[in-house]
């Protein structure tokens, strides 16, 4: 049996129990009951928390706040405030100038978390509110503004994220009207936006505009060297066409302003990328026909270049067919382009650049060379050079006419272009200076005759030696001291022995010439006085008592006395050539030789004239010279007692000085200059040029080292050219000296042209600050740097590409991108007005303010050419004229009408636009309602505008490098029969933006020389 408990039905269950129908009835009337207790009761006390409800408070505050801030934001950026020009003077005087928007948007904010704040209570409980506040501002009053915009804290997280704390933000709950509690907090929240990421990219995109080229903080960045990208192939390819294409000059303007308008814009536009990502859509239109024109422009004055290769034949036919193609003012935007695309600017400069420019260039040696060879025959000049080797010369196929003309000529072309510019032919003439201070005071070839011909005599003595002690007298006994002693002497017999040497070796040093050795012998008598110490004598005559004194002599038979010397001979010591390794066969006996200068006598009797001079002696024989030096000694023999009495009897000199002599010095040197030419010619012929590049020739260290060291390869060569082991004479010795002399000329001004070169290179930036007359600032690498960046255009390598900016990453908003308008789109040289572009406003008025006939002048251009053709020499001696340069000084003005930037973000069906606009107007807005005034004038949005320049430094070779084409560089302003300007700016030059009146401006003759004191040179 089952333990579960049973369960009875309360339905079936008829014990004393309540049905449940009944019990029923019995709950609804209890309800009923309660009810009406429950309404007959008083209302309940409700403990609202005082706490909780400023929270709520704040939690109102902060939405409203939120909403106040993205407005504000918006608003902000449509009207950019830049600048307090024409602000009321409570704004101008409450905000600091150098970071006007920033705090124009703090304004901004609070006013609008101002208005949106008092609008907004909310009830909590039956009778309490919360309310929040900011303090309300006198709008007239700087402090009350300045305090505002202190209260507002801005902190940019990321491109569109912005935190935003306002500070003192009044949380008051209110009940029956009367302020329970108030307390101040600050809040702060988080947004998503793009108005302060569009600021900082434009403002980026501006700063860019007005970098230069010296400015960049990388390679490649900024207008400056984004502008050079492109004018610096255009430029030197068009000067190297020019230089070794055409056989006249093509371009007689290298940098005409409509060309650089196309290059500016490009530059442009490729800025826009590199800042926002993106670039005008309409850019494809605006520049097109812009370039197309530009192209055809290069094409039709270099007849050479395919029109139809370079735009593609549909185009090249439209060109060719029409004559006002490219005669429009105005550059469409719009519209269906229905040519195929044209090249972009890269492709059009990178053509002339890598299809015209060739920096392969060869040195040549023989520049070198012949003034080495005119410094070895006194008074030559490059006429004589030129009348003695250019027959020969023109024979070698190295050489032709045009060449060997240029080479010779006194000054180069350019001469006068170079003495022309202000104060450069100071400074160019400095390598000539170098040049002729180095130069020696006489010939080379006379100073190596003197070189071979002399002769060091070095002497040597032993003695001289007295053999026998001279006489005494004996003492008269003790107590006797000698008070006087003297010597007489009976003259007496010299005998002098030269022995010169025989020895017939090849060295040059320590050559034994003569070894003399004298002898004399002679009586010499002694006569000594004693006095005793102690005892007197009386004088007979004075009678008056004196020492007692006893004289003595005494005869010595005989005296004998002897010297030796020895003389040596080290010749031709300060010779260049090899001397000991090789050797000078019989150097003192004469030589019957077979070169037409005929016999050599050589060193052949310097034994006896080393004599003579030792003991200047006039007999030129030994015997003659033996017999002489005896009678000189014997002279002196009454006098000769000690050695150093014979000592002084010899005319002895330790250091005496021959002098050597040739043959026939006139002869001879006639000799040695023929053999010389014979060397100069085999140099200048033979000696192959040093392969480099233009770049080498524009860098430390310089390539003319590597032009000494090929010369260096044939030295030894043609130096002992006839030589085979020792020197057969001192004609074959003078020979190779001379060459070796001419050799030492031409390394040594290789390598003062080699300081000097990189001197000029070190200092080019002075030079080219002179050259342009102090626009620049010389603190800048003027030439090296351009050069530099010139070099990596020409190498794919290391070519800059332009950047294209990242898109906003935000963890806030969704797939944002930009787009960028500008208004003109492509800034022209030729003005625009409403009808053209209706972002055209007159300057500084309001967005409402239109004036169909007002100008805008988008851009201004302007050009400088420093030299003009034939260019300037970087090394100004005619025969080392190795490169040429002109410098070109670029200036570009831009000013947008409108530039605006849009940022879209979220998807195509709910997307969110933030619109960035910076355009020249006044900017107000409206003040809270309980304010005094309505508005409030917070000064001006400036435009997207800029100024530029560019320093175009061309380098070509001279002749001297590439002897093939056209020499020189440079436009044809000094030409006298081309009207080419030296200079030529644009009709808005120096007056872009808007309001442009061009009657009263007109076409202005002022230009970039009238900001410099410069004098410009007349004609060449």
């Amino acid at each position: 049996m089952s333990g579960r408990r049973r369960t009875v039905s309360l339905a079936s269950d008829d014990r004393a129990r309540i049905p449940f129908a009944l019990l029923a009835v019995l709950l609804l009337v209890s309800s009923i009951s309660i009810v009406a207790v429950l309404e007959s009761r008083d209302r309940p006390e409700v403990d609202v928390d005082q706490g909780l409800a400023v929270d709520r408070a704040e939690s109102i505050a902060t939405g409203e706040i939120r909403h106040a801030v993205v407005r504000a934001t918006d608003d902000a950026a449509k009207a950019p405030v830049s600048s307090t020009d024409g602000a009321d003077a409570a704004f101008a005087d409450a905000i600091d100038s150098d970071d006007v928007f920033e705090q124009y948007l703090a304004l901004r904010i609070y006013r609008d978390v101002a208005v949106s704040l008092a609008s907004t209570e909310q009830e909590i409980g039956h009778d309490r509110t919360v309310v929040a506040s900011v303090d309300r501002l006198d709008w007239d009053d700087s402090d009350d503004l300045e305090s505002a915009i202190d209260r507002i804290e801005l902190e940019q997280t990321d491109d569109d994220v912005l935190t935003v704390t306002v500070e003192d933000v009044d949380l008051t709950v209110e009940h029956d009207g009367a302020e329970t509690v108030s307390e101040r907090r600050d809040i702060t929240i988080s947004v998503g936006t793009n108005a302060l990421g569009l600021h900082d990219r434009t403002s980026e995109f501006e700063e860019q505009l007005e970098t230069g080229f010296f400015e960049a903080d990388e390679f490649y960045d900024g207008f400056g060297r984004y502008f050079a990208a492109r004018m610096y192939p255009y430029v030197w390819g068009k000067a190297y066409y020019d230089r070794l294409v055409s056989s006249d000059r093509t371009f007689h303007n290298l940098t005409p302003n409509e060309h650089t308008e196309v290059m500016a814009n490009d530059a442009i536009f490729a800025l826009q990328e590199a800042s926002f990502g993106t670039a005008d859509p309409y850019e494809d239109h605006a520049r097109f026909l812009p370039t197309v024109c530009m192209a055809n422009d290069l094409t039709s004055e270099a007849g050479d270049i395919d029109l139809d290769e370079l735009l593609g034949e549909q185009l090249g036919d439209e060109i060719n067919g029409s004559d006002t193609f490219c005669e429009s003012d105005f550059v469409d935007t719009e519209g269906e382009i229905d040519y195929p695309e044209p090249p972009t600017i890269q492709e059009i400069v990178l053509t002339l650049l890598e299809e015209n420019i060739d920096t392969d260039v060869e040195i040549q040696p023989h520049p070198f060379a012949d003034i080495a060879y005119m410094e070895l025959v006194a008074g030559l000049t490059m006429d004589d050079v030129e009348s003695e080797f250019n027959d020969s010369l023109e024979k070698h196929e190295r050489f032709n006419d045009v060449y060997l003309e240029e080479y010779y000529d006194d000054e180069p072309a350019n001469q006068d272009a170079a003495d022309a510019v202000d104060g450069l032919e100071e400074q160019l003439a400095d390598l000539e200076k170098l040049i002729d201070e180095s130069a020696p005071a006489s010939d080379l070839t006379d100073d190596s005759m003197e070189t071979v011909y002399d002769v060091d005599i070095d002497t040597s003595e032993a003695g001289p030696t007295k053999h026998d002690q001279l006489p005494r007298t004996e003492r008269p006994g003790e107590n006797w001291s000698r008070v006087d002693r003297s010597y007489t002497t009976s003259g007496g017999d010299a005998s002098v022995s030269i022995d010169v040497a025989s020895d017939d070796g090849t060295g040059f040093d320590d050559r034994e010439l003569a070894e003399i050795d004298l002898e004399y012998e002679t009586d010499v008598g002694v006569s000594e006085t004693w006095r005793h110490d102690h005892e007197t004598d009386l004088d007979p005559i004075t009678n008056v008592t004196i020492p007692l004194e006893q004289v003595r002599t005494n005869w010595k038979r005989p005296v004998t006395y002897s010297a030796s010397y020895g003389i040596d001979a080290d010749l031709a010591e300060d010779i260049e050539v090899e001397r000991e390794s090789r050797g000078l066969e019989s150097p003192f006996s004469t030589d019957s030789w077979n070169e037409s200068y005929g016999f050599v006598g050589n060193f052949e009797g310097i034994e006896a004239d080393a004599v003579g001079e030792t003991f200047d002696l006039d007999a030129g024989s030994v015997g003659g010279q033996e017999r002489e030096l005896e009678d000189e000694i014997e002279g002196s023999s009454r006098s000769i007692v000690t050695e150093s009495d014979f000592e002084r009897a010899i005319p002895y000199s330790s250091d005496p000085d021959i002098d050597v002599e040739p043959r026939d010095r006139t002869l001879l040197y006639d000799w040695v200059i023929g053999e010389l030419n014979r060397t100069h010619e085999a140099v200048v012929a033979s000696v192959p040029p040093h392969e480099t590049d233009l770049w080498s020739m524009l860098e430390q260290p310089s390539p003319l080292g590597e032009v000494e060291d090929t010369v260096r390869s044939v030295e030894d060569e043609l130096v002992y050219e006839n030589t085979t082991g020792s020197y057969e004479n001192t004609a074959d010795l003078l020979r190779a000296e001379v060459r070796k002399q001419y050799f030492k000329a031409i390394y040594e001004h290789i390598e003062t042209v080699e300081s000097y070169h990189e001197e000029t290179i070190e200092g080019g930036s002075g030079m080219v600050d002179d050259l342009l007359g102090g626009l620049l600032d010389a603190g800048n690498d003027l030439l090296g740097a351009p050069l530099e960046f010139v070099e990596s255009m020409l190498d794919p390598e290391s070519r800059p590409e332009d950047a294209r900016a990242p898109g906003p990453d935000s963890e806030l908003l969704e797939d944002t991108s930009y787009q960028v308008e500008g208004s003109p789109t492509y800034l022209s040289l030729e003005t625009v007005n409403r009808t053209d572009v209706p972002a055209v406003r007159p300057e500084g008025g309001t967005l409402l303010e239109t004036h169909s006939t007002s100008e805008h002048a988008s851009m201004g251009t302007g050009y400088f050419d420093a030299v003009g053709f034939p260019g300037l020499p970087l090394l100004p001696v005619p025969s080392l004229s190795f490169l040429q340069l002109d410098i070109y000084y670029l200036e570009v003005q831009g000013e947008y009408a409108r530039f605006e930037v849009r940022a879209n973000s979220g998807d195509p069906a709910a997307s969110d636009e933030t619109t960035y606009v910076r355009q020249d107007t006044r900017v107000s807005f409206e003040t809270p309602p309980w304010a005094d005034q309505d508005e409030l004038v917070v000064g001006s949005v400036e435009p997207i505008g800029f100024e530029n320049s560019l320093v175009v430094p061309v380098v070509v070779p001279s002749p001297q490098l590439l002897p093939r084409g056209t020499p020189g560089v440079g436009d044809m302003w000094q030409s006298t029969n081309l009207d080419v300007p030296r200079e030529e700016c644009s009709t808005a030059w120096d007056d872009v933006g808007a309001s442009f009146e061009p009657d009263e401006q007109g076409e202005s003759d002022e230009c970039i020389s009238d900001e410099i004191d410069l004098e410009l040179p007349v004609g060449g």
